[in-house]
């Protein structure tokens, strides 16, 4: 499983990508909220509420490794912070995409 994790984050970027929309709540997101304490059950792997628009191509397109990160820090959030509520990890992830480089991936924010 490890070395599939790894190959994923060594994926190269696919051609001819214009700006995505980009779904927040990944597919390793939604697989550590299934086992979150409160959390489980109220999110789904590219959830249509968790949605944002990339400014151009460069911004998102694919699995990028911005992306694997972003990934890595929500899920590592997630296993220390088994008490979050709804309201707390939505204003987590509001406040990761209201950093600078995320505003100028997203400007709109999601």
């Amino acid at each position: 499983m490890e070395e599939a994790a790894q190959a994923s984050s060594e994926a190269p970027e696919p051609p001819e990508c214009k700006g995505q929309n980009h779904h927040i709540i990944s597919r390793p997101i939604a697989k550590a909220l299934k086992g979150h304490p409160i959390l489980k059950g109220l999110y789904k792997a590219r959830d249509p509420r968790f949605v944002a628009q990339a400014k151009d191509e460069e911004s998102h397109c694919g699995y990028q490794r911005w992306h694997r990160e972003v990934d890595d820090e929500v899920v590592a959030w997630l296993r220390k912070t088994e008490d979050a509520t709804p309201k707390q990890f939505e204003a987590y992830l509001r406040e990761i995409y209201s950093r600078p480089d995320m505003r100028a991936r997203f400007p709109n924010g999601y």
